[in-house]
Parts: structure tokens; sequence; C-alpha cells
């Protein structure tokens, strides 16, 4: 009867360290306190060398603090604790990467895989080793499962249209670049993947340095024919009217340009100034001064030039 209680007792223990591993190890990472992490649940490890959780949470602790080197070893041992633990394999790949051993790297992708074939983050960066040797076809396969499983994920929407483009599939390409954009307009994958579609020639999302700030904006649209805004590019005016209320001395020319009929242009441009300064009484209308042209707007991207027969464009002025 002592045996068993004492038995029971032990497994108790036993179950209150893992569950310690599983609380604390994600709080370390959370936190970014990956060497006081190593520490606790390094000791923790000491204390029970079969807790797959602490072993794991060592190794990514170390692959945090870019010494994969050092938490290869402890990854391994979560996994010959826990074989069936898909994570705990992915994240031998990733260490296998950084090391620079690609084809572990994608052996332990695919393993993870073979034990959950709904393993976004293991196709994911499957998808992106065959995108680092240029197997665009497989890549696209790879990202395509990930956007099953994940429609809104962002890494696998813009590598997409890397992988589009990398197969020369323009249209395709154009669509997914877009695609991105509707969920992640911000930043500087937004503000890649915009050049990328104003390289096709497709402008309808721009890049525009407004102060200091390199901003993504959809394109300006009007009724055919008239100064009536479309709705969608009530959302740009918004990102522009919040820098200009964080920067005070924020002075933004609005410019328009509409081929062979100036007076529209500066129509065009009244009704965006007139959208900003009713949403934001605000802003001074000083700070919004027009600029208007009965041509064509020329656009350089790259090694192109691109005539844009209607637009308008935000250019910041220095004062």
């Amino acid at each position: 009867m002592k045996k068993f209680i004492a038995l029971l007792l032990l497994l108790s223990v036993l179950s209150a360290a893992a569950g310690c591993a599983k609380v604390l190890g994600p709080y370390y990472l959370e936190q970014e306190q990956y060497e006081e992490g190593i520490k606790v649940m390094g000791e923790q490890l000491k204390e029970n060398p079969d807790d797959a959780a602490s072993a794991y949470y060592v190794g990514r602790y170390y692959l945090a603090l870019n010494e994969p080197k050092q938490g290869l070893p402890y990854l391994q041992k979560a996994v010959r604790l826990s074989p069936e633990d898909a994570d705990y394999v992915f994240w031998t790949g990733v260490a296998y990467w950084a090391m620079m051993d690609f084809d572990r790297e994608r052996a332990a992708y695919e393993k993870a895989i073979s034990l959950d074939p709904n393993h976004i983050s293991a196709h994911l960066y499957l998808g992106h080793g065959y995108a680092d040797r240029g197997q665009w076809a497989q890549a696209l396969k790879q990202y395509d499962v990930v956007l099953k499983l994940d429609p809104y994920n962002p890494e696998a929407l813009y590598n997409r249209a890397r992988a589009l483009r990398g197969l020369d599939k323009t249209s395709d390409e154009i669509a997914a670049w877009k695609r991105f954009l509707e969920y992640y307009p911000d930043g500087s994958m937004a503000m890649t993947a915009t050049e990328q579609l104003n390289l096709h020639g497709d402008f309808t999302y721009r890049n525009f340095i407004i102060g200091k700030r390199n901003v993504t904006l959809l394109s300006m649209a009007f009724k055919p024919g008239t100064s009536v805004l479309d709705a969608d590019g009530w959302a740009s005016l918004e990102v522009l009217s919040a820098l200009m209320q964080v920067n005070k001395g924020l002075v933004v020319d609005i410019v328009a340009y509409v081929k062979g009929n100036a007076p529209l242009a500066k129509a065009r441009a009244a009704a965006i100034r007139d959208y900003m300064l009713n949403a934001h009484p605000d802003v001074d209308r000083s700070r919004l001064p027009l600029s208007w042209f009965g041509t064509a707007e020329n656009v350089q991207v790259g090694d192109k030039t691109f005539a844009l027969d209607q637009s308008v464009s935000f250019i910041t002025e220095v004062r």
C-alpha cells in the first residue's frame, strides 16, 4: 500500500512538472526572456529528464537567441521523448535551416506533415524552401495548402504571388498581389507588393512618401467622368488624415491629373480635400493645397515609364 501511495505521489509530481513547462514555456517566449527561460526550464529538465516540453522550450529559447547549435540537441531530445508531436519535429527543421542544413530541414518539415497533415507552419516553411531553390510549382502547391487551412495567412498570400511570378503566370500574379494588399496594405511587404503590381502597369495601389514615412495607398477612383469619389478610396484618405493629425506640421499637396480635362482634374482634387476636411475638421485647410493638370501623369517604376491618363498623387511639401 505504501509503495502504491508513493507511486501516486511521484506521478502527481511528474504531472505537475510537465504542466509547469507548458505554462511557463510559452511565457518566456512571449516576454522574450530567453536567458531566464533557459535557466528555469533547464533546471526543470534536470529534475525531470523525461520532460519533453521542458527540452522543447529550452531549444526554442536558444533558437530565439540565434544559437541553433545549442538548441538543436534539446529539440531532438523533445522529439525522442515525444516522437508523435509534429511541433517538436517542425522546430528541429527550423534549427537545421538556421544551420544551413537544408536537406534535413526539408525532411523535418515533411515528417511533421506526415504526423499532422494540417500543420500550417510546416507547409509554409516547406514552400519557402522550394521557393529558395526556384522550384516554384512545388512552392505554389504548399502555399495553396496553407491558404486552404488559413485563408488570410500573410506569408502564404505574399509568397504565392512570388511563386506565380516565378512561373510567369502574370495575370494570376497580379490577382495574387491584389489579394495580399486587400488584407495587408501596410508595411514593407505591402510596399514591395505594390512595386510588383506597378511594374506590370497596374496602379490599383501606389506607394507615396508622406512626411518621413513610406505609405501604400489604394489609388483614388471616381465615377466615370465625374468628381464623385468611389468609396473604396475612403480608407486611404483616413490613413492620410491620421498621419496629418499625428504630425501637425505635415503639408500634403493633392495633385490630380485628367488628360484633356483640367477642370475635372481640379474638381477631383477639391473633392478629395473636401472629404478629408469634412471627416477631420481639425486639419487646417492650408495644409492640403491643390494642384491639377489636364495631362497624363508620367510615373517611373524601375526602368519603365507609364502614362496614367487619370490619377491622383500626394506630395509632401517641405516648409
